[in-house]
């Protein structure tokens, strides 16, 4: 199971857990709760965490520590088809791959799109520039980005 999947089900096991706890009333006196609906919740089911996330890659021996490699450029969160620009600048000691991840989330974290990009072999000092793309759904309010290193 990759990472991204394990994330993925904890996440839909959490978002279960959550809606499982919610009443549909709060009178003290009514019989019976109701689930929760997309329009009774403001939530559309279909842009939370989207199923089409791509699948984002695993390194061998992957480390972390590195996001003070990354530039990172502007990374607008309207919806539809984006794209954000970066460099990383190995502060390593030796050649290494690097995995780039964007994720555009809401506030409260759910991921609205994803992208990465895997810079093969960056040797100690050097500088690779990349470009994410990405379609994200609507909601998204801001940009996570993630960076670990090892080998591909």
């Amino acid at each position: 199971m990759t990472k991204k999947t394990m994330s993925l089900a904890l996440a839909a096991g959490l978002l279960a857990a959550a809606l499982a706890g919610c009443s549909g009333d709060d009178d003290p006196g009514s019989e019976g709760s109701t689930s929760p609906s997309a329009s009774s919740t403001g939530v559309d089911p279909g842009n939370v965490s989207p199923s089409d996330l791509p699948d984002i890659p695993v390194l061998k021996k992957e480390q972390g520590g590195a996001r003070d490699d990354l530039e990172l450029g502007e990374c607008p969160t309207d919806s539809g088809k984006r794209a954000v620009k970066g460099t990383i600048t190995s502060t390593l000691k030796k050649r290494a791959d690097y995995l780039v991840t964007v994720s555009w989330t809401t506030s409260s974290g759910d991921v609205m799109g994803r992208g990465f990009a895997l810079l093969k072999g960056v040797g100690p000092g050097e500088s690779q520039d990349f470009t994410i793309r990405a379609k994200v759904a609507d909601g998204a309010t801001q940009c996570v980005p993630g960076v670990v290193y090892g080998k591909a």
